[in-house]
């Protein structure tokens, strides 16, 4: 499975299936154009949308348990599958490669996605540079808003987790931007609370670039600050929420 495949689309697709069996019909004919591709190694297609090139790879469930660990990924409102699963690979085409963090080329990939899911019955995606496998239709209402323009979807494209010191920390950001966040609180802040600011600051980071240098920013609430440093070679920041002890949440 190629390094370089950012989503994976789990369905009960027959072995028969092939690339080729996809119909675009109603709305999705007037964006979209299917051209079989040049390899002949294996089942691939070429997509045109939006002016942009992108590349189906079908592989067959055999393929994917041999290559990719389901069970050790994030199951956002999903389980691990039961049994083996085939997928449909979606990943930009070589012209559009160096611009695949941009909103333009996210915002169509994704839309792609729910068209090629909806038409094989997907079970569920596997956003792989976050290590994020999400149930199908939770993955289409939270990217909907996106696609039509709205904020990007920080819960369906990068994860969040907890280290063993409480510090909260993301994975897959740097897919957009080459950093990821790390993010300490002082005591009396929910864990809601402070995933809550680490959102939105990577929503800012995946939306804007890179932090490049030290900022201090007022926080969410009277009193509250932001202290944002990034490290030497700004593949991570490291985020500090500072406040007064009156402050604080509780």
């Amino acid at each position: 499975m190629q390094s370089d495949l950012p989503l994976l689309i789990m369905a009960d697709i027959p072995p028969t299936f092939r690339l080729a069996d996809l119909s675009v019909s109603g709305q999705m004919s007037e964006c979209i154009s299917l051209t079989p591709s040049q390899y002949q190694s294996r089942d691939r297609l070429e997509v045109m949308t939006g002016g942009m090139g992108f590349e189906l790879i079908h592989y067959s469930a055999e393929e994917i348990s041999q290559n990719l660990s389901i069970a050790d990924l994030d199951h956002i409102f999903c389980k691990a599958p039961e049994k083996k699963m085939a997928g449909i690979g979606i990943k930009p085409g070589k012209h559009i490669g160096a611009a695949k963090h941009s909103d333009t080329v996210n915002r169509a990939l994704l839309k792609l996605a729910r068209y090629v899911g909806q038409s094989v019955n997907a079970r569920t995606i596997v956003w792989r540079p976050a290590g994020l496998h999400v149930g199908f239709d939770y993955f289409v209402g939270s990217t909907d808003h996106y696609i039509s323009g709205g904020p990007f979807p920080v819960l369906s494209q990068i994860a969040i987790s907890e280290t063993a010191k409480g510090e909260f920390e993301t994975s897959g950001l740097s897919y957009f931007s080459g950093q990821e966040i790390r993010i300490t609180s002082p005591d009396g802040y929910e864990p809601n609370e402070v995933v809550k600011r680490l959102v939105r600051i990577a929503h800012d980071i995946a939306t804007n670039g890179k932090i490049e240098k030290k900022i201090e920013t007022d926080g969410f609430v009277r009193g509250e600050k932001l202290l944002i440093t990034p490290e030497t070679d700004r593949s991570m920041v490291e985020v500090a929420i500072v406040a007064d002890k009156s402050q604080q949440l509780h």
